[in-house]
């Protein structure tokens, strides 16, 4: 450190009795300060402590986002603000996301993008036809959806593979058909 600016005084550079330094003397490495390791706002941070903070905050923002060129499997990565809102799921299901065409089977079917008009009763003429029909339910408040629930899987399948794709109001729709997300 460089010396103070102050010249040194013999009061300063000597101590009490009891081992401190007098109340007025100052100590030369104090440069203002009261105590060793409080800095003053004439205190500064040297330049190679400012550039190496710099490199550290650089180096963890390199961290977290991937480099051009990356592999393609750290590049692939969904960014954590690329969630939508809402509450965030938990668990090992939530965090993989899978297509309603791959969905596992299952004895609910999804039934969407039906028209407006189509009701209760037209969708269980539709679905009745099939082994182990139980009901159909319709969502309330939304027009377009509807559960159709069997007894067991195996009429589900056969209910879906024969009405996916279904047209409906002379070709106006197309009736999509999945199953039911567990």
């Amino acid at each position: 450190m460089p010396p103070c600016s102050r010249p040194a005084t013999k009061t300063s550079l000597t101590r009490t009795s009891a081992g401190a330094w007098p109340r007025k003397a100052r100590h030369p490495s104090f440069h203002g300060a009261h105590h060793p390791r409080q800095r003053t706002r004439l205190t500064r941070v040297p330049f190679a402590d400012k550039k190496k903070a710099l490199e550290a905050a650089e180096e963890q923002k390199r961290l977290k986002r991937p480099l051009p060129g990356a592999p393609a499997e750290i590049a692939a990565r969904p960014a954590k603000n690329a969630r939508g809102a809402g509450l965030k799921a938990t668990g090992q299901a939530a965090a993989a996301v899978v297509p309603d065409e791959y969905l596992p089977p299952n004895r609910i079917l999804f039934v969407q993008n039906l028209p407006d008009d189509y009701g209760k009763d037209v969708l269980t003429s539709i679905f009745n036809r099939f082994d182990g029909f139980r009901e159909v339910r319709m969502v309330p408040g939304r027009s377009g959806i509807a559960f159709v629930e069997y007894d067991g899987e195996v009429g589900a399948i056969a209910a879906k593979e024969n009405t996916a794709g279904m047209s409906l109001k002379d070709g106006e729709k197309t009736m999509k058909v999945t199953y039911q997300r567990q």
